[in-house]
């Protein structure tokens, strides 16, 4: 009796230990309150200020960097006139693989394959052929120095003075309005080179018959509404046909033409 006494008291042990088990197991987790979730909300509140005023500080020192996912978004290499005559866009230079001039905030000057927002320019007229141009988001003019550099220049001085002239091939040359070799008076012309960067003016090699210093405005003029309407003009409905009477069809007439066919015998 005292064997079977204690093999029930082991059993009775092991059902209760996996019942009470399966209802830890059961049991709904507590999940964290209002209290909890709400707690320091001016720690929150401060870091999410610190985490937007880094993200900005990171946008303003590399601006460079930020240009490629907005440049996706933009409408590539396309001009706009704007209401004072001026055409904003890009100077695409076929040279090479073909590269957009663009202008950096820190004055350097070179070209880029893809479009971006240094490669947005304003051109505006000075005088009857001379131009100015201006990167839109260095907010910086393109000039020329005296020994045929290009750069970028905060103040619109006769450096930032070009003469564009309409080429045969419908691409369009910039030539400085000032600067020009002086023993035989060769104009100094914007130009890029097979790798995108700027090439002086003053080398003999930047012609206005080379590809390296035509570039194609590209830009979108903006369409003017049509002055017209439309009217509708009603359908003319078509008269009905007229029923035309039903022909009774003709029984098929019977062959009235009888054949007689007469048998002959030939005997012998």
């Amino acid at each position: 009796m005292s064997l079977s006494f204690l093999l029930l008291l082991f059993f009775t042990h092991l059902i209760l230990s996996a019942w009470a088990h399966g209802e830890k197991c059961l049991a709904p987790k507590r999940q964290p309150g209002p209290a909890a979730t709400d707690r320091n909300p001016r720690g929150s509140s401060s870091r999410q200020s610190s985490s937007s005023a880094m993200s900005s500080s990171s946008a303003s020192s590399y601006p460079a960097a930020s240009l490629g996912s907005q440049g996706s978004g933009l409408e590539q290499s396309s001009f706009q006139w704007s209401p004072s005559g001026r055409r904003t866009g890009s100077l695409y230079c076929r040279v090479g693989i073909g590269f957009h001039l663009q202008i950096y905030p820190d004055g350097k000057v070179n070209g880029s394959h893809e479009a971006n927002m240094l490669s947005i320019l304003e051109i505006f007229a000075v005088s009857q052929g001379i131009v100015g141009i201006r990167g839109v988001f260095s907010n910086k003019f393109l000039a020329m120095s005296k020994k045929g550099k290009l750069h970028a220049s905060a103040k619109f001085t006769d450096d930032c003075k070009f003469r564009e002239r309409f080429q045969e091939n419908s691409y369009n040359t910039y030539a400085s309005a000032i600067h020009r070799t002086e023993k035989t008076g060769r104009e100094w012309y914007v130009a890029l080179n097979k790798r995108g960067k700027a090439k002086r003016g003053c080398s003999p090699r930047v012609k206005p018959q080379h590809v390296s210093t035509h570039f194609l405005p590209r830009f979108k003029q903006s369409e003017q509404p049509e002055l017209s309407f439309t009217v509708t003009v009603p359908e003319k409905k078509k008269p009905p046909s007229p029923i035309k009477p039903k022909v009774p069809l003709s029984a098929p007439r019977k062959n009235t033409n009888s054949v007689k066919y007469r048998l002959k015998f030939r005997f012998g």
